[in-house]
């Protein structure tokens, strides 16, 4: 699979008419989401990425759905924020599925990118993975007349450097006979050596 652009598509983002298209595999709750901005819906398959040979993204109206700006940096990517439809009655399903912290937190949430011919609609070149990670705290956002779901997404790097929210206080955990931490609090509470 490739992660970049091959030369196909590199030549048509170069073009003066572009027409590039968002895929995006969200996994939550039983039945993953799998949608495009593409203007119909697409079967993917002969990529060799497991994610979307076999499967079909359904064509969404890139109004209603967007990816936030993607940012890399050194130790990883910054935190993407996608917005999807949130609307009550429309998407209760989804709504259902983000009730539950089980059904995305630390998920599974791909990116990928393809250039379509501005007339033909066509593909042009092949489609590439521009960002992967997991998925962490979504948010409704609006009114009953135009509501979304923010989600935000953390990059694996992002995801795996997270502080631990650990502190000295549990060093005896880690070494059974290391009792600094109960010193320390006996000496900031004047008590002297605890015995």
């Amino acid at each position: 699979m490739a992660t970049r652009p091959d030369l196909v598509a590199q030549n048509a983002l170069a073009a003066d008419i572009r027409r590039p298209v968002d895929f995006a595999f969200l996994d939550i709750g039983d039945e993953p989401l799998r949608v495009t901005t593409a203007p119909s819906h697409v079967s993917i398959s002969g990529t060799g990425d497991e994610d979307l040979d076999g499967f079909t993204f359904q064509a969404l109206d890139p109004m209603f759905v967007s990816v936030g700006r993607i940012r890399s940096k050194e130790g990883g990517g910054d935190t993407v924020t996608l917005t999807l439809s949130g609307l009550a009655g429309v998407d209760a399903a989804l709504m259902t599925d983000l009730g539950n912290k089980a059904n995305y937190a630390g998920r599974d949430a791909r990116l990928w990118k393809a250039m379509l011919h501005p007339d033909t609609l066509g593909q042009i070149g092949a489609i590439w993975c521009y960002y992967t990670g997991y998925m962490s705290v979504p948010r409704i956002v609006g009114d009953r007349s135009s509501q979304v779901i923010t989600l935000d997404v953390e990059s694996y790097l992002g995801f795996f450097s997270q502080a631990s929210n650990r502190t000295y206080q549990d060093q005896q955990v880690y070494d059974p006979g290391d009792r600094s931490a109960e010193l320390a609090v006996a000496i900031a509470n004047g008590a002297g050596n605890p015995r």
